[in-house]
């Protein structure tokens, strides 16, 4: 045993709990900032969730087989009620929501860190979460991944801290359970894991914990749907349909791919040497980021071989492990013995790693699109409501219904307009006669193939010569840096 864990006693706990409070008040403030100087809007599948939230709050019942839909989430759903006294602010709330769900992930991240190598390597896992911009980016546009990885790390924390301690750890893997199936995995494990030492009446108990959250997403479909399954089915159909869907034999492939998409492949190679050491030096402590890790990309398989979407989103836990395990590839050194020669070895091998990344970052790093991107996000949602109440498309608004190019649009529609179809058609769903009258949005194909809009994502909506062209005797009434309105109305018409 190295002095460094010889020495965790009072003195060590103090400065992790101290150096905790520092990143949470830093955290928080980084966040508030952006937050307030970006004041960003949610994304498809929160702001659908917010509509569906907003119906339950009028007394309506929510669509979740709308067009194109994305699957409902329970929690989200109780999330967006809550949020709805905020009127149009409930957007940027859940937005907030997802970037507090972040913070709790970054300080989790530091306590499974601190657990493996100390307060050095939590704060190296910091920095390498921190640099992952596709999970800032998630969590900026309001995605639930951020709070949800952050719940089963957080479950995660608490058991290493305190093993088979129940309690708060079912809260939170309840939580998870409400937001992503992929933790249900996991809730059964641990009733496994806890039930084991206990009579049959403990694990009766436990079995029940683990239930809570397949059986709230069963309970929340049929009231709403009638069917128990039908995120389940629809979710498949919706992935099969839009081309999301992978052939079995490639799906090991995605998740490694996926994974690396996450880490980059500079971060892999350390999180590969790190299994490697970590092996070799029979560390215990990072049982549960492999845990995680195993179980995450064990769902992501059983999901997406069963015919779900297969989208790099399900794999962020796995390269939150991964992470964990990278930072003791950093400073796990600091857990060998000073005699032992291959500390030396390993802290220069780490300096030489850190030096190599921190250069390729620092070389690679755009802070000023990075910038330019934000803000353009919200001006996107600005650009559709201005060309949506420009005074020549409200005029032909009367006339007839609007189309938008593909789904995406919907949500922000109704969220800002009360539009629901028939009012509104996306006009990539071809069951729908060809417009007559009306207004046509079209975006403009300066910004056409950003992620918020992007008509070609599906190569079954042949986005440019179907969607990206105004229906026939229809004129330019309108438009603006992102969007253009063409309309029409029949002689006589106001």
């Amino acid at each position: 045993m190295s002095t460094t864990e010889r020495n965790r006693d009072g003195d060590d706990w103090r400065l992790e709990r101290n150096v905790m409070i520092a990143l949470i008040i830093a955290l928080s403030v980084v966040v508030l900032v952006g937050f307030f100087v970006y004041q960003p809007r949610a994304t498809y599948d929160s702001l659908s969730a917010l509509n569906w939230s907003r119906d339950i709050w009028n007394g309506n019942m929510p669509n979740f087989g709308a067009y194109r839909a994305p699957t409902q989430h329970p929690l989200m759903l109780l999330i967006g009620f809550l949020l709805q006294p905020a009127g149009d602010y409930a957007s940027q709330l859940m937005v907030l929501w997802s970037l507090a769900g972040y913070v709790a992930l970054l300080i989790a991240v530091f306590r499974l860190g601190t657990f493996a190598t100390g307060v050095f390597g939590g704060l190296v896992a910091v920095g390498l979460l921190a640099t992952r911009l596709d999970v800032t980016w998630l969590a900026g546009v309001g995605f639930l991944d951020p709070p949800y990885a952050a719940l089963i790390c957080w479950a995660a924390v608490l058991e290493a801290r305190s093993p088979r301690r129940g309690g708060l750890v079912w809260v939170l893997l309840t939580g998870a359970g409400m937001l992503r199936p992929e933790a249900w995995l996991l809730a059964g494990l641990y009733a496994i894991w806890v039930g084991y030492p206990l009579g049959w009446s403990g694990r009766f108990r436990v079995v029940c914990y683990a239930a809570i959250g397949p059986l709230t997403w069963l309970v929340t479909d049929f009231i709403v749907t009638g069917n128990p399954l039908f995120s389940l089915t629809a979710t498949k159909g919706y992935a099969q349909q839009l081309g999301r869907s992978r052939p079995l034999a490639t799906l090991p492939y995605y998740m490694l791919y996926w994974t690396n998409t996450l880490l980059k492949i500079q971060l892999s190679i350390i999180a590969g040497v790190g299994v490697v050491l970590a092996i070799q030096q029979r560390r215990k402590q990072l049982i549960l980021p492999a845990i995680l890790v195993a179980t995450t990309w064990f769902s992501y398989l059983v999901i997406a071989s069963g015919g779900l979407a297969n989208v790099w989103r399900y794999v962020l836990v796995a390269a939150v492990g991964l992470i964990i395990v990278a930072a003791y590839a950093l400073t796990g050194w600091m857990t060998v013995e000073r005699s032992n020669p291959l500390r030396r070895w390993w802290a220069a091998g780490a300096l030489l790693l850190v030096i190599g990344g921190v250069g390729w970052t620092v070389t690679h790093l755009n802070l000023q699109r990075i910038d330019e991107d934000v803000k353009k996000r919200r001006a996107i949602t600005d650009g559709f409501r201005a060309v949506m109440t420009d005074p020549a498309v409200l005029r032909a608004r009367r006339c007839g219904r609007v189309s938008i190019p593909s789904q995406k649009l919907l949500p922000e529609a109704k969220w800002a307009f009360n539009l629901e179809p028939p009012q509104i058609i996306p006009r990539s769903d071809t069951s729908i006669p060809v417009q007559k009258e009306g207004v046509a949005i079209l975006i403009n194909p300066a910004y056409e193939s950003r992620p918020d809009l992007n008509i070609n994502e599906y190569a079954v909506d042949d986005g440019w010569r179907k969607l990206q062209i105004p229906p026939p005797g229809f004129k330019y009434i309108a438009g603006n840096e992102y969007f253009l309105a063409y309309g029409r109305c029949a002689p006589g018409r106001p």
